[in-house]
């Protein structure tokens, strides 16, 4: 039998993700705001009426979209599903997606990774080494969102064999224009072998579905086809019925599903009973199956149907009744109108009589609504359930019932415990009036504001909180202000880091604080743990190595084993050994860091960007090659939404430009910082500013803007005398090499040679006082340009030995490869390198070779692409569909590879340079029209 959406309900199973482990060592504690119900296909439907033409009809995998419109009721579910449990019969790989009305895109792109994660095809399971599955697309993404959909295209893609995912509920999001783009970026990308099946009883506004009835690769399902005919309703009723009563019920249902089983189960119960004449659902649940349930049993049916799901246990408890699963069993009216997940775990009602039931309960009896849902928040808060029990806390209209339940989750320990995510879940769900009287949810406000990418906002929110409690002194009555003290401690260093505060300003108050946090302070072991991480990242960023290890150990120690934040304590170690030089114990710290973070990445995608950004940057010092940029190719609004700090924009920022100069496009390179900067302008990140000032400075000069480089070092304010550039008390070791470098480049480009000696000479003495060999590296490449250009080559020699003697010890070849035209020169003349240098002299020279024919190649597009590029020209995207035999969006992905590799900005763009590169032949006399779509 066919009835409709089974098994909706906005919460999740106790198993949600309990210890349920995604490659992890050992399973991180909580993420419980990803609810595991959802993408658990539904158990078949009790009397299952099979129609094999309706259902030969719905075969997900012979065309990519297949769409059931109809509205409740009508077996949509029950059909999708069944037709997904033929498929995994027959071995296809089939992932299901139930859609909820509180699907932002975020958390939606997470239920989309989940839900091919529960089926084996999840975008970071497919290796514990390297990258594989969690490197960044090649165009830049903006979101999260769009950074899981990324993984996911590329893991379905390296599935290869056809796949299908069904997607239920999707008329729920309607009201999420977020959560509809996010569908759409999926259809839109999605490789030829995977099939999408979609039920909804209306498509939300802007769902991009038309382009597949438009070539041809679309069947839509409607209410007609899934209508019982007579002879179906016949062999449903067990062929019981008279003649008469056929034509009666025929008639009446209109072969509506939902109606026939309604009408079947009272007819068990009550012979005769009259059909009512109501079309709609509650008509009919009103008049069959109301009346069909004992009159002792309408109560407790109306409580259980505001749970989310049938937990027996919960419902025992909240209710005080015994039994509860066996006597819902028991009541024959709802027979096929409760239905299971997963082998018959998670009980749930048919959304419609569920629906009916709640809106039956709050007109009846308010408080008893109110009451039933505090008792259930309650429950699962006892349970851990905090974004569960919140939203039913909601749902009651009692602030103070919120407000403790937030409190009881941790407020910003939830963060710790759960996840960026699950804290996003429960600020959404808190009300101004809750954040007023509770101080440290105000917090919680304030981090999902910082994590957001909002500084501005939540330094306000910081700031009102501040005023309201003497300065964090004192919480509300009957608060605890120990932990209020603590919370706000953590915003504070939290709001610092991701706003780039001031090196200075941020250290002066956190170094002492915090340190008297980790050793005096009774924080408890998961507080020492990110009090420690804090300190590390501080002393990382002054230089101060030797602590920031010392430190980075001691939060290892505190987070303990499978704790999610060592991930980010590897980060840190990784990007110490980095800028000293030692590349092998950086890639092991970064590859590390890595494999947590793709353990974890369902409950927190944002470790997994940030790591790719580091682990590319290491990469692109070693190689200097154009492919290792990739992991950098994200924006700097998505490291935001990360939690990214100075380093993650700094390396993103960097080696993004770098890639755009070794390409031949220093106007693309000047266009990717001017976009970060107006990023750090819009949120208030000043030293942000102030580096990629200094960069964009580095990108003027490559492009041989000598004039307007000197003009907006004026303009923006860089410091000009050697002592400034290097300053480690008032900037990051990360600005001071970028400002220093950048002011090198510009004294030497203004011949102004012995003032660029005196900066290059105190920019070398700091770096080797701190072990900053990275540093020291760019300084001895730009001093061999500034001794070259000054015509002292013996000098320059001096300066290449040396960096050719650090090249050996480090393996980083990019800063002596960017200088590569001066450094071969120099080579060149010197007749046979030193023995102690010949063999990095020979490794600079193959750097230099590869890096060339890398940059040959970084352009070079596929058979495909070239197929695309010989048409776009001359037709439409549609038009080009058509003569290749492809997917509208097939061409679509091609052209935005296109794009990407040749660096343009739109199609006339792209057959310029293709043009330029002898990729297409030269304009002939014969005018060519350009077809209309």
């Amino acid at each position: 039998m066919n009835d409709d959406e089974d098994g909706k309900a906005a919460g999740h199973s106790d198993e949600a993700l309990r210890g349920e482990a995604w490659n992890a060592e050992p399973a991180p504690q909580g993420a419980h705001w990803l609810q595991r119900h959802r993408v658990t296909l539904p158990d078949p439907v009790e009397g299952w009426l099979d129609r094999g033409d309706l259902e030969a009809r719905c075969v997900l995998t012979d065309r990519r979209l297949t769409v059931l419109h109809a509205p409740g009721g009508f077996g949509k579910t029950a059909l999708l599903g069944h037709c997904c449990r033929t498929l995994r019969g027959e071995g296809v790989a089939v992932a299901w997606l139930s859609l909820d009305e509180e699907d932002v895109p975020d958390r939606l792109a997470a239920h989309l990774a989940l839900a091919f994660d529960a089926i084996g095809l999840g975008a970071c399971g497919d290796g514990a080494g390297g990258d594989a599955g969690t490197r960044a697309p090649g165009s830049r993404t903006d979101t999260q969102a769009d950074w899981r959909i990324s993984l996911l295209v590329r893991s379905l893609e390296r599935h290869e064999a056809p796949c299908a995912l069904a997607l239920d509920d999707v008329e729920r999001i309607a009201a999420n224009p977020g959560a509809v783009r996010t569908i759409n970026a999926l259809l839109r990308r999605a490789p030829r072998n995977l099939h999408v099946g979609m039920a909804f009883r209306e498509p939300p506004p802007g769902l991009e579905i038309a382009m597949f009835a438009l070539d041809g690769r679309e069947v839509t399902v409607t209410a007609d086809e899934l209508r019982f005919s007579r002879p179906e309703i016949a062999r449903f009723f067990g062929q019981g019925l008279s003649r008469r009563e056929l034509a009666s019920v025929a008639v009446e249902s209109a072969g509506w599903p939902i109606a026939l089983r309604i009408r079947r189960n009272a007819g068990r119960l009550e012979s005769g009973l009259a059909l009512g004449a109501e079309r709609t659902a509650a008509g009919w649940i009103e008049t069959r199956l109301w009346r069909g349930v004992r009159i002792e049993d309408r109560d407790f049916l109306l409580d259980a149907a505001l749970f989310d799901g049938l937990d027996a246990e919960l419902v025992d408890e909240v209710l005080g009744v015994r039994s509860s699963e066996r006597r819902l069993a028991s009541m024959g009216a709802l027979a096929g109108l409760l239905s299971t997940r997963g082998g018959g775990t998670g009980v749930r009602f048919h959304p419609l009589v569920r629906a009916w039931c709640e809106r039956r309960r709050f007109s009846e009896s308010p408080d008893r609504f109110r009451k039933v849902r505090g008792g259930i928040a309650r429950a699962l808060a006892r349970r851990g359930r905090w974004v569960e029990a919140l939203r039913h806390a909601g749902e009651t209209g009692d602030a103070a019932l919120l407000g403790e339940i937030g409190e009881r989750a941790g407020g910003v320990r939830l963060w710790l415990e759960h996840g960026v995510e699950a804290l996003r879940a429960v600020d959404g769900l808190l009300s101004q009036e809750v954040l007023e009287r509770h101080p440290r949810l105000a917090l919680v406000r304030c981090v999902a504001l910082t994590l957001s990418g909002d500084i501005a906002a939540a330094k306000r929110v910081y700031g009102a909180a501040e005023a309201g409690t003497a300065g964090f002194t004192r919480d509300r009555e009957g608060g605890d202000d120990e932990a209020l003290l603590i919370d706000c401690m953590l915003v504070y260093g939290l709001v610092g880091m991701c706003g780039c505060a001031p090196y200075g300003e941020v250290s002066a108050r956190m170094l002492p604080l915090g340190a008297g946090m980790v050793e005096g302070g009774d924080t408890g072991m998961p507080f020492r743990g990110v009090f420690s991480l804090g300190l590390c990242l501080a002393h990382n960023q002054g230089a101060g190595f030797d602590a920031a290890v010392e430190w980075g150990e001691c939060a290892r120690s505190a987070l303990g084993r499978g704790s999610p934040y060592l991930a980010h304590v590897d980060f840190q170690l990784g990007s110490v050994a980095m800028a000293r030089g030692r590349a092998d114990e950086a890639q092991a710290f970064y590859g590390r860091a890595l494999g947590v973070a793709r353990a974890s990445h369902l409950r927190d995608a944002g470790a997994m960007v940030l790591g790719n950004v580091l682990a590319a940057e290491l990469e692109s010092e070693r190689s200097a090659g154009a492919a290792a940029a990739d992991g950098c190719r994200v924006s700097p609004r998505l490291l935001g939404e990360c939690g990214a700090w100075l380093d993650i924009y700094a390396a993103s920022a960097d080696v993004g430009t770098e890639l755009e100069l070794l390409r031949g496009d220093p106007s693309a390179a000047l266009a990717l910082v001017e976009d970060a900067r107006d990023f750090a302008r819009h949120t208030g990140r000043a030293p942000l500013v102030r580096f990629l000032s200094a960069l964009r400075v580095s990108v003027l000069l490559a492009r041989g803007d000598v004039g307007e480089a000197e003009r907006a070092w004026r303009f923006d304010r860089l410091p000009d005398g050697p002592g400034e550039c290097t300053d480690l008390s008032a900037q990051s070791w990360r600005e001071a090499e970028t400002i220093a470098c950048a002011r090198l480049r510009l004294l030497v480009a203004r011949g102004a040679f012995e003032a660029a000696r005196d900066l290059s000479g105190t920019l070398d003495a700091v770096a080797a006082e701190r072990g900053m060999a990275r540093t020291r590296m760019r300084g001895l490449a730009l001093a061999m340009v500034l001794e070259h250009r000054a015509g002292d080559d013996a000098r320059a020699r001096e300066r290449l030995a040396e960096g050719l003697r650090l090249l050996e010890e480090t393996g980083y070849a990019r800063p002596l490869v960017r200088e590569g035209a001066v450094a071969l020169a120099l080579l060149d003349g010197a007749g046979p390198a030193r023995e102690s240098i010949a063999g990095a002299a020979g490794r600079l020279r193959a750097a230099i070779a590869g890096e060339t024919s890398a940059r040959a190649s970084a352009a070079r597009l596929t058979d495909h692409e070239l197929e695309v590029l010989a048409l776009m020209e001359r037709y439409w995207d549609k038009e080009i569909a058509r003569r290749l035999d492809l997917s509208f969006y097939d061409v679509r992905y091609r052209i935005g590879s296109i794009f990407a590799k040749l660096g343009a900005r739109g199609r006339i763009d792209a057959v310029h340079r293709a043009r330029e590169r002898g990729l297409l032949p030269p304009v002939g006399t014969e005018r060519r029209s350009v077809r209309a779509p």
